[in-house]
C-alpha cells in the first residue's frame, strides 16, 4: 500500500511538472529586460590655468558628477589649442618631489563629484599652440568609460574661480 501511494504521488507530481512546462505554442515571456541607465554628467567650476609665454603645457581643472558609476577615460581639445591632451594625476616621487603621470582612467561613483584640481587629477594640455590668456575660454570634451561624452568651456584664470 505504501508503495502504491508513493507511485501515485510521484506520477501526479511528474504530470503537474510536465503540464506546467508544456511546449504549447502560446507562451508568455515574463522576463523583464533591464534597461541600462543612461549617464548624465554635470560639470562645474571648469577653469584652465594661464601659461607663461614660453610654456608648452597647460592644465584644466573641474568638478564632474555622473548619474551612474563610470570613469573619466580621456579628454580632448581643438588642435588650434593643443596638439595632445591627457588625463594626469599628481603624485609624490620616491625622492620627495612632486611629479605627474598619465593615467588610463579615473573612477567615478554615481552622484558623487569627482574633483580635478591642482595637486590631484587634472587634464594636461600638451604642446600648446599659443599661451593660455586670462579671460579666454578653452572648450574641452570629456570622454567616459560608458561611451558618453560631454563638452565644457573652461575659463582661463590665474586661480580657481
Amino acid at each position: 500500500m505504501k508503495k502504491t501511494k508513493f507511485a501515485i504521488v510521484a506520477v501526479a507530481t511528474l504530470s503537474l511538472g510536465a503540464a506546467s512546462c508544456g511546449s504549447g505554442s502560446e507562451t508568455t515571456d515574463t522576463t523583464v529586460a533591464a534597461t541600462p541607465a543612461v549617464a548624465e554628467y554635470v560639470v562645474d567650476g571648469a577653469w584652465a590655468r594661464t601659461s607663461p609665454m614660453e610654456a608648452t603645457m597647460g592644465a584644466v581643472y573641474l568638478n564632474i558628477t555622473s548619474t551612474v558609476d563610470d570613469a573619466l577615460v580621456g579628454a580632448s581639445v581643438s588642435t588650434e589649442i593643443a596638439a595632445m591632451t591627457q588625463v594626469h594625476e599628481t603624485l609624490m616621487n620616491a625622492d620627495g618631489t612632486m611629479g605627474m603621470q598619465e593615467i588610463a582612467s579615473v573612477p567615478m561613483t554615481a552622484n558623487t563629484p569627482l574633483t580635478l584640481a591642482p595637486g590631484g587629477y587634472h587634464i594636461m594640455l600638451m604642446e600648446l599652440v599659443k599661451p593660455l590668456v586670462v579671460g579666454e575660454t578653452v572648450s574641452v570634451t570629456l570622454t567616459f568609460a560608458s561611451g558618453g561624452t560631454t563638452t565644457v568651456d573652461a575659463i582661463v584664470s590665474e586661480e580657481a574661480p
